[in-house]
């Protein structure tokens, strides 16, 4: 079979991946963290899917987390054999974020409807649409009679939107995930699907916490004003790694070091008052050329110098701190398949990026896989009103079939 003829098979099911698509989002699968029942009915739903699409290689691995109903956040794992020894992965989240606000939904958001090649509903983008793109992109070489090229593993994980402990590190610690292995995570996306995320910078969320003396306001030289020295101390941090760390790189979409401030906390609740604390916090995207720790010790000093100065004690406590994984180059076998496959379906050339967000492509490469992060999406994640293109599912469920075929389909 050549490309075209298996682009062709997979859009033929397109009534059945929006049918699935559907029944999986009326099933609410939120977090403990937010008083949740979590993925228990769901993963019971796809298990039951994989088998009735013929799929005979499913495997459910289960965390054990007291806070939900059944004690258990369930892991599936759907396995096809390749010709060849190497282990192509693609990893994908059953859990969702609340709805969040009911009433900003047009409608509601368990119960799913499609509108003009839109399918709204909670989950739908996130991750819903990859999942059941992978599914019946690895079902349409099944029906096919092609053998893929690698072992291909799908695994729908739990607890992604709360920070994977009974997902994808559960199954990393299982060693289900081995150095050599190549992934795809699709936990980043454009709109034409032509962008394949291979890094991300290292993230830190700090709070500055600073402890001065509360006075009257008339009196001032009598306090320490914790707030006047939040502020000089924010504009000469933000001044000071600008000017220290400014390396660029063009792969990145926003391509320097970025140091923000962001959430501020109210001080006193009347003006006549010289506050004696103050609460800030920065949000740091840092290139992964750059060590966090560097970056945190000239803010350290700095701090140190406007403690002597002031008379201030400056607290500094991280709130994150995730720290860059390697990158997967730009011309690994995972970037160079992928972008094959792209173009076959597609007949678009996609190119390497990287991103300032993390994504859960990262714990896969610490690990020594090459993974990328890829979809095809509209970008409203979490949002109200959440949707899939339905062009979308079909044409990423199309990729996904010529990536597990691999050279065992021939491209025109």
């Amino acid at each position: 079979m050549d490309s075209k003829s298996l682009v062709t098979a997979v859009a033929k099911d397109e009534k059945m991946m929006v049918d699935s698509l559907c029944s999986m989002l009326r099933i609410r699968a939120v977090g403990p963290e937010n008083e949740g029942k979590g993925e228990g009915e769901r993963g019971r739903f796809l298990l039951d899917l994989a088998k009735k699409l013929g799929f005979k290689s499913v495997e459910l691995l289960e965390s054990i987390d007291s806070r939900v109903p059944s004690g258990r956040r369930p892991n599936i794992l759907i396995r096809v054999k390749g010709t060849g020894d190497k282990n192509l992965f693609v990893v994908t989240h059953m859990d969702t974020v609340p709805e969040g606000d009911v009433n900003a939904w047009k409608s509601p958001p368990y119960e799913p409807k499609v509108v003009n090649g839109r399918i709204y509903g909670r989950g739908s983008e996130d991750n819903g649409q990859e999942l059941i793109a992978s599914l019946f992109g690895l079902k349409a070489l099944m029906d096919a009679g092609i053998t893929p090229e690698f072992n291909i593993c799908l695994v729908f994980v739990s607890d992604e939107e709360h920070g994977n402990t009974h997902g994808i590190d559960f199954l990393v610690q299982k060693g289900i995930f081995k150095n050599g292995d190549l992934a795809v995570v699709p936990d980043h996306g454009e709109e034409d699907g032509s962008a394949i995320c291979v890094v991300e910078k290292s993230i830190a969320w700090i709070n500055v916490e600073v402890v001065g003396k509360q006075t009257h306001g008339s009196t001032p030289a009598r306090g320490v004003n914790a707030f006047e020295v939040a502020a000089r101390f924010l504009v000469s941090v933000v001044d000071e790694l600008r000017r220290k760390f400014t390396e660029e790189d063009p792969l990145f979409d926003v391509p320097i070091s970025t140091f923000s401030p962001t959430k501020c906390d109210a001080n006193v609740p009347n003006i006549n008052t010289i506050p004696g604390r103050q609460q800030f916090a920065f949000d740091f995207r840092i290139l992964p050329n750059y060590k966090i720790d560097d970056v945190t010790a000239v803010m350290r000093k700095m701090a140190d110098e406007f403690e002597k100065a002031s008379g201030a004690k400056i607290n500094l406590t991280y709130i994150q701190r995730a720290d860059a994984a390697p990158k997967t180059p730009v011309d690994s076998e995972i970037v160079v398949r992928l972008s094959e496959a792209i173009t076959a379906a597609r007949g678009i050339r996609p190119h390497p990026l990287g991103i300032g967000g993390g994504t859960c492509a990262a714990p896969f490469r610490r690990i020594g896989i090459e993974a990328v992060a890829w979809s095809t999406i509209p970008g409203v994640a979490h949002d109200a009103n959440e949707y899939a293109n339905v062009r979308d599912i079909v044409a990423d469920a199309q990729v996904y079939a010529i990536l597990f075929a691999g050279k065992n389909v021939k491209h025109a």
